[in-house]
């Protein structure tokens, strides 16, 4: 990597780094995922600007010891939303640590995409019901970006459409119909979840949100992708552990 270099780059956390500097970590489209040090006491233009979920043009410049140091951040999304939000706030986080934990499921850039895409739209949410089927719809097409998202329109095991709800087999990480279900599962899907979860699959983001998404289909969907989401990453999810009852 070069002596100084600048990318688009959205702050996902800041922690303190010593009396006056912070250590940043920035999902970035070019480079992914980007741990550098911010220097500068509390009255530094740079604080303010250099703050959990801006998105903006990162420059950076490497130290002597071949470290990174925030060099300049030109801000051109302030999400202003997540810091009032509790919701917004973690759905955030767990969209940062699954970055983190899968390596922007090796493709940075499409990393970069998806996530920013989820963020825009969850900064526009006025209600937490679209926030949280909006952290559903990208979840699931991160198990797509990570190569593991499961067939939701087709039994895994006859191979037709499924039509009166479906139960997810772990072993074969798909659906099974009604019919080919040996026995009920804790992880059974009402119909209207599964053509959500088809519908998110085939459908354009714009299309996707306007799929029905019934109150009583929320708690099952979600804790499977909660479930196929943490074994993708194959370690428990401090977010989603600190974050319940929220998310």
């Amino acid at each position: 990597m070069p002596e100084s270099f600048f990318t688009l780059a959205t702050v996902i956390s800041v922690k303190p780094a010593g009396k006056n500097n912070s250590s940043v970590t920035f999902l970035t489209q070019n480079e992914g995922i980007v741990y550098a040090t911010l220097y500068g006491g509390p009255k530094s233009k740079m604080k303010s600007l250099v703050s959990p979920w801006n998105t903006g043009t990162v420059y950076f410049s490497v130290t002597n010891l071949g470290n990174y140091k925030i060099s300049d951040f030109d801000v051109k999304t302030y999400r202003l939303t997540f810091r009032e939000n509790l919701l917004k706030f973690w759905a955030a986080s767990l969209a940062a640590e699954i970055a983190i934990k899968t390596k922007c499921a090796g493709s940075p850039a499409r990393c970069w995409a998806l996530i920013n895409g989820f963020l825009d739209g969850l900064e526009l949410c006025t209600e937490n019901d679209q926030s949280m089927a909006g952290l559903i719809r990208f979840l699931w097409r991160y198990l797509a970006l990570l190569g593991i998202q499961p067939d939701a329109a087709n039994c895994c095991c006859c191979g037709r459409k499924i039509e009166n709800g479906a139960v997810f087999n772990v072993a074969e990480n798909g659906f099974f119909c009604r019919n080919c279900a040996q026995n009920k599962s804790p992880l059974e899907i009402p119909q209207n979840g599964i053509e959500y979860l088809s519908g998110i699959s085939s459908l354009s983001p714009k299309d996707a949100r306007k799929v029905p998404f019934f109150k009583e289909s929320v708690s099952s969907v979600k804790q499977l992708i909660y479930f196929l989401i943490e074994n993708a990453c194959e370690t428990e999810l401090v977010s989603l552990k600190t974050g319940r009852g929220i998310l």
